[in-house]
């Protein structure tokens, strides 16, 4: 089953909400011969900056550093803009007209893809399924039907697959692609494969710490899986703590050494003649289990402490996934009592509310409606 709406600005006017973008990935810097191989636009500013992170007593004589991946891009930051210059570039270099993905009604890679996918001149199709209901999730979703995406409901994940064959159907005389949720396949983790060799530079260059562990939200992996791939082309020995925010269906070992696997074999693909075994890349991750609380998109007593104190340190978090990285991090700061520790930041900085104006809830199809009348 799925509602649809399609209502939204023109795609004329979204190109205007953008800041422009000019960089090079680190990727292609460190592997100049791989631009000519692997399309790439640029969307975000990078590289983004690393800080240090007073969370006062807290810290248990911790050193503590926050990669701001919350500074992206603007209007819409966080961990997807990355993986969209390659998934974007990807797709026009195949003529695809139309771009389909999945996830959770607050979504910030769902809202990430019809933003961006928008405003470089794709139609967007979001198939959502339900979570708990907040004032974040409810804004996440009023944006994305604000920004022109076509909105489609589905009851429960397991009704997913019906529902993306439903949405290629709808479209069946477009070229369309579907993009993994969170961006995560081999083309989307290129982008944090490109992150671990910017973090690596930073390091070299003076303007980061070497940390002894890097903390980061595991919800389709492929952050922690492109960093682990990074650190390791780099020859950078650095401990990932990925948290797991979804359930373990999605976010298993088994998942993320297929998800480095095909990454690993896509750059081989593309020329990269001195790609890292697998084993190599795998031990520098450790899936941390504990911290998921009731489940995803539910909020957890050491999230909301973390959420504080990170409020107090300038930085906001959101309790899917943000809040509860934020406690694995305290959890080990307070066990090892030193160290030196980067948090990756995740949560978009910016939201692009402009486009909220004249949006209500009411415009949207019944079962968002009801969803939306829940928060």
């Amino acid at each position: 089953a799925g509602a649809v709406c399609s209502r939204g600005p023109p795609t004329a006017t979204l190109p205007s909400m953008l800041t422009q973008a000019s960089h090079t990935p680190a990727l292609f810097r460190r592997y100049p011969e791989l631009a000519t191989r692997i399309p790439w636009l640029p969307i975000g500013d990078f590289p983004t900056p690393v800080e240090p992170l007073d969370l006062g007593g807290a810290t248990q004589g911790a050193e503590l550093w926050v990669k701001r991946d919350d500074l992206s891009g603007r209007p819409y930051g966080g961990n997807k803009v990355r993986k969209l210059e390659f998934i974007l570039a990807d797709a026009k270099s195949r003529g695809v007209e139309r771009l389909i993905t999945v996830g959770a009604v607050g979504s910030h890679h769902a809202l990430a893809t019809a933003l961006y996918g928008r405003a470089h001149g794709f139609h967007v199709a979001l198939v959502l399924f339900p979570q708990p209901m907040n004032e974040h999730v409810r804004r996440v979703l009023l944006l994305d039907h604000a920004v022109g995406a076509e909105l489609r409901f589905t009851p429960r994940m397991e009704t997913v697959p019906g529902a993306v064959l439903a949405a290629r159907f709808a479209h069946r005389g477009h070229r369309h692609h579907v993009i993994a949720p969170g961006g995560s396949d081999p083309i989307g983790t290129l982008g944090y494969v490109s992150a671990g060799l910017e973090l690596a530079e930073q390091i070299a260059d003076g303007k980061a710490p070497r940390p002894d562990v890097v903390h980061v939200a595991a919800g389709t992996l492929g952050t922690a899986a492109g960093l682990a791939i990074g650190f390791a082309l780099a020859g950078l020995d650095v401990p990932i703590s990925a948290v797991r925010i979804t359930g373990r269906i999605v976010a298993n070992e088994r998942a993320l050494a297929r998800l480095v696997s095909r990454t690993l074999d896509h750059l081989r693909n593309a020329g990269l003649a001195s790609a890292p075994s697998r084993a190599k890349v795998l031990r520098l991750i450790t899936l941390r289990h504990e911290f998921l609380g009731d489940g995803y998109g539910r909020e957890t007593p050491a999230g909301r402490e973390a959420a504080a104190l990170f409020r107090d340190a300038g930085l906001i978090l959101d309790a899917t996934y943000t809040a509860k990285a934020a406690a694995g991090l305290l959890a080990t700061v307070r066990a090892r009592r030193g160290g030196v520790h980067l948090f990756w930041h995740t949560l978009s900085a910016h939201e692009p509310v402009d486009a909220l104006a004249g949006v209500r809830a009411e415009d949207l199809p019944e079962p968002f409606r009801r969803l939306l009348g829940s928060a």
